[in-house]
């Protein structure tokens, strides 16, 4: 999709990103929807807005990755659940979710665990077999994702499926064990960026949680508040299952996040007043899906930061010289470059890229500075062994240059 942009609009970030911003407004809209379904307009319409403005969402919904390509998939796939009485309900749940599989994979089975979830609280075991067959005549069409992907094996061999086993199995390298990382990037991480918000969310969760342990709720009551419990608590514990930890593996929770939010937004603010601010409310929360599809965000993107990296690299290396690349690692393994940084290299910077050891830096003669490409993670570990200047630090990489 970012391709047939570039085609249209250029090579530019607009382009590459346009539909991210898409998917990050559909999702609003989708987000509202669902608070509307679950609970009543008041709760969509003020999900919908602490959605847009949240930083995270924001953010990344301005950037290259598909995030929002993945949440829109798994949020099409609950609104055709929970409008699962129409013709249209069980189709768009499997479509939705075929989207979200083609999108990034395995998160994208997400409705699969959720929805059976809220059918299990909201409708008796004995009353499933009316509707389940219905349910499985629509089952087939998940067979689509499957079929791309045997159609990438049959195509590139078992390439497709070892990208797939290292992207699970990678790591950062550096010595934070698998839960302090987790709780540092994704627990506090998230706490830090969610204002205002947060207060909204903690008091939100403490009304599901009583909402789900009170049997004299009603039994949609009930629903709502697990499935928005079970929703957030399967997107953090899958995260932290993964060796490697990143800020965005919690993306596809904060629909959840925002409605549950919404409710405690709703519960606090008395009637009569959120009554004369609910249009207010409701265009703010199109401004803020408009901000997304048409404002840059408010950080450089990694495109941006590519970009400028590539430009230094033009100038300081001949034509189609390799850009030299230091990986850090642990334990005296052998480092070698992963088949995504080779693409990385080719597709920003249109250099292959070479792999170098510090001693390789160290013996390098006298007048040469070597220009060299680090993780950021990397940067400080590596001052400590090489004379080294910043000449661009980026969120992921930094390029460095060796002071003689």
């Amino acid at each position: 999709m970012s391709a047939f942009a570039i085609k249209i609009f250029g090579s530019t970030v607009f382009a590459v990103t346009l539909f991210s911003r898409i998917f990050g407004l559909a999702c609003v809209f989708l987000t509202a929807l669902l608070g509307s379904r679950l609970y009543d307009a008041k709760v969509g319409w003020a999900a919908g807005l602490i959605l847009a403005t949240t930083h995270l969402f924001f953010r990344s919904s301005a950037t290259f990755r598909l995030e929002s390509g993945l949440t829109f998939g798994i949020l099409l796939s609950l609104y055709g659940y929970l409008n699962g009485e129409r013709r249209w309900g069980p189709p768009l749940f499997y479509l939705g979710t075929c989207i979200a599989v083609l999108t990034k994979g395995i998160p994208g089975f997400l409705p699969l665990l959720t929805a059976p979830m809220h059918a299990f609280l909201s409708i008796p075991l004995r009353l499933w077999y009316k509707g389940v067959v219905r349910w499985l005549l629509w089952s087939p069409l998940l067979i689509l994702p499957v079929l791309w992907w045997i159609h990438l094996v049959k195509t590139d061999g078992e390439v497709p499926l070892n990208m797939l086993l290292a992207d699970l199995a990678r790591t950062k390298g550096n010595h934070l064990s698998r839960i302090a990382e987790f709780w540092t990037i994704c627990v506090v991480g998230f706490v830090k960026t969610y204002w205002p918000w947060l207060p909204f969310a903690v008091t939100g969760l403490w009304l599901s949680i009583q909402d789900l342990r009170n049997p004299q709720r009603e039994r949609s009551a009930r629903a709502s508040a697990g499935f928005l419990l079970g929703w957030i608590a399967i997107v953090f514990v899958t995260s932290a299952l993964k060796n490697a930890q990143y800020l965005r593996y919690i993306f596809i929770a904060l629909p959840a996040i925002s409605i549950m939010a919404a409710v405690a937004l709703v519960h606090i603010t008395p009637e009569k007043l959120f009554n004369c601010f609910a249009g207010i409310v409701a265009l703010a929360t199109l401004l803020a899906a408009v901000g997304i599809a048409c404002f840059a965000s408010g950080v450089p993107s990694e495109l941006t930061q590519y970009q400028t990296m590539g430009q230094i690299l033009n100038e300081r290396l001949p034509a189609r010289a390799p850009v030299s690349i230091i990986k850090m690692v642990q334990d005296n393994a052998a480092p070698e470059l992963a088949l995504h940084e080779k693409a990385r290299a080719l597709f920003f910077f249109g250099r292959s890229a070479r792999l170098v050891s510090v001693d390789e830096v160290k013996r390098a003669p006298i007048g040469d500075r070597p220009t060299l490409l680090v993780k950021a993670n990397d940067c400080s570990r590596l001052k400590a062994l090489l004379p080294l200047e910043v000449l661009f630090a980026g969120s992921t990489y930094c390029l460095l240059e060796t002071v003689r």
